[in-house]
């Protein structure tokens, strides 16, 4: 009888498949139900698992994004990184509790951050989310990959760098001010985030952003019942900033 496949030779297969190698910088967006469809063949520390095959593919001179989102911050609540739970996800909730160190200190769009480029991205500025010196900014400069494991490719936040960048009508500079908890002070800060506009409700369509589909720069891989997608940073606003100029609401209509 061949023996069944374990949780991290399955996502290292899928994440060679999708065209991740030693070193790497890449930004993972993720859906558990994904984890969990193969419960059965390993019923113990899944994420520790999957956290480990997400290391071992890009190896120890790569860098890994952990989306830890928290829009709390917009409705006038203090970000604590310790403390404001990740509302993207179980899973960067659960790394949270041991490596809440390792959370960036941008209020809303931060992210767990682990290997070569950690102080960099560390030290980015957290006065506007999608800025030229934001994060997004960085994974544009350092070229990372962006893999959406058993998730809509919808869930791409670097989209609304590119948006940004392309200077949409559906969105706008608003400024949010509030407080973080940093070095275990209470500091106050400006954001300038580049939101949508609320009279008019534009949603990103997945159909749009699946027509930049290419066999080797944007790729699209089955893992179990669920699709997983991978795509460079500079393949996306090569692609996507020239339609975003030509017509503003290339992704939203």
């Amino acid at each position: 009888m061949l023996k069944k496949k374990s949780l991290q030779q399955r996502t290292k297969l899928l994440f060679k498949s999708l065209g991740i190698k030693k070193n790497d910088n890449i930004i993972i967006h993720s859906n558990s139900a994904g984890i969990f469809q193969y419960k059965n063949t390993e019923k113990h520390n899944l994420y520790n698992k999957f956290f480990k095959s997400i290391k071992d593919s890009v190896g120890a001179k790569g860098t890994i994004l952990i989306p830890t989102y928290n829009y709390d911050f917009a409705r006038g609540k203090l970000f604590d990184k310790e403390k404001s739970e990740s509302q993207v996800g179980s899973f960067g909730n659960y790394l949270l509790k041991k490596y809440y160190k390792n959370r960036s200190d941008e209020p809303i769009f931060n992210h767990l951050i682990f290997g070569r480029l950690k102080k960099k991205l560390m030290n980015c500025k957290l006065n506007e989310a999608f800025g030229d010196e934001s994060i997004f900014a960085m994974m544009e400069k350092f070229k990372f990959k962006i893999i959406c494991f058993c998730c809509s490719p919808n869930n791409i936040t670097f989209l609304h760098y590119i948006e940004k960048l392309a200077n949409v009508k559906y969105r706008y500079n608003k400024i949010f001010k509030g407080y973080i908890l940093k070095n275990k002070r209470k500091t106050k800060i400006k954001l300038n985030y580049f939101a949508r506009k609320t009279k008019k409700k534009f949603h990103l369509k997945e159909v749009k952003i699946l027509k930049l589909l290419d066999k080797k720069k944007f790729i699209s891989r089955k893992f179990g019942k669920f699709l997983c997608y991978s795509v460079s940073t500079d393949y996306l606003i090569k692609r996507l900033k020239k339609k975003l100029l030509n017509n503003n609401f290339f992704l939203v209509n």
